[in-house]
């Protein structure tokens, strides 16, 4: 018999619901949610969504409960606040959960993971900030960097780089290199810059000071010292793992799932660490020219300036772009990301 060939096709894009729609629906999940609460439903936190089951805490003192979840709630993320409630039965016969969630609090922000036949997908969710570890071995990409404070300026959080490794960091010309890009870059809005080395533990104390009492989601490319900033910044990182294992049923849990952990052993809100295990980019591919715009937040304020209403920004006189080069307001490094990554967008769309 002759094999079967199926190809992949990039997902559809979703028919936006109307105005009036998302009134309707927004209306029947707050009253869902009254009802939830007038029964006494437990509100909880997503620590990790590990296929068939999802881990939540009530409360940072609590153990960690396993959950079924309702179909009709979408995704479910790492930093969700659910509702819960116990049920008694489990007639399915297909679960030992004796929680599940019964709807998804409105989410304050999210991340989202793109991907051209599956459409996008949420990794965490109610996040203050993003914490992009760098470093000079190897020597990290300004394009890529540029991605990812595209992506937290559209998602509406702050932007936090730790330059790993200065430890090793020797060569005068590399050095000087680094403070350049670290100049151009803590010039941005909404971004900073904490230099250190996990290895010596230099700039640690620098880098919790801008972790406390903040949502963080943590992420990196390989061989920048990812983990190892982790084990740092977790103490405890060991038994918060066990936890998850002992809860979910499933052993030592995959490190493809996005993971929620408490940065103090005895506060869950004094400060949290999402680990994003195989998020180490973003892609800008599907956003609209004017969210790329919007991601270049030193350049964002002079759109619209320009003398020409058409301008590309590239060659025209009159370019208020091109004349806050000139003035020192716009690096020339991150005017040619930005032209590169419109660039890329428009012939997405074409």
């Amino acid at each position: 018999m002759a094999k079967k060939h199926f190809s992949r096709r990039p997902a559809k894009k979703q028919r936006a619901l109307s105005k009036k729609q998302r009134t309707t629906v927004d209306d029947n999940r707050q009253k869902r949610i009254q009802q939830l609460r007038a029964q006494d439903a437990l509100e909880a936190t997503v620590i990790s969504h590990m296929g068939y089951t999802v881990v939540v805490q009530v409360g940072t003192e609590m153990p960690l409960l396993a959950c079924d979840w309702r179909q009709n709630l979408g995704n479910i993320c790492a930093g969700d606040r659910v509702l819960i409630i116990e049920h008694g039965d489990n007639n399915a016969g297909d679960s030992d959960n004796t929680y599940r969630i019964e709807a998804v609090l409105p989410r304050a922000t999210v991340i989202e993971k793109q991907n051209v036949y599956r459409g996008s997908k949420p990794f965490a969710a109610n996040i203050d900030q993003l914490l992009i570890i760098i470093t000079h071995a190897p020597m990290f990409q300004a394009s890529l960097l540029d991605r990812y404070l595209i992506m937290a300026q559209n998602v509406g959080i702050d932007a936090l780089i730790f330059f790993n490794k200065t430890d090793i960091l020797h060569d005068k010309g590399t050095i000087d290199h680094v403070q350049r890009l670290q100049h151009i870059y803590e010039a941005i809005p909404q971004v900073r810059w904490v230099r250190g080395s996990v290895k010596t533990a230099h700039g640690l104390d620098a880098l919790h000071a801008q972790l406390a009492e903040r949502n963080t989601v943590i992420t990196g490319q390989s061989g920048v010292g990812k983990s190892s900033l982790i084990n740092a910044l977790v103490p405890d990182i060991d038994v918060q793992t066990m936890s998850i294992s002992t809860a979910s049923g499933l052993g030592r849990h995959s490190t493809t799932n996005s993971t929620l952990y408490r940065l103090d052993p005895h506060r869950m809100h004094r400060g949290t660490l999402i680990d994003t295990p195989g998020v180490r980019s973003f892609d800008t591919y599907h956003l609209t020219p004017v969210a790329i715009e919007r991601g270049f937040a030193e350049i964002a304020p002079f759109l619209g300036s320009c003398r020409f209403s058409d301008c590309s920004h590239s060659h025209e006189k009159g370019c208020a772009i091109k004349n806050a080069i000139t003035a020192g307001e716009i690096s020339q490094l991150r005017y040619q990301s930005f032209l590169q990554t419109l660039k890329e967008s428009q012939q997405h769309e074409r």
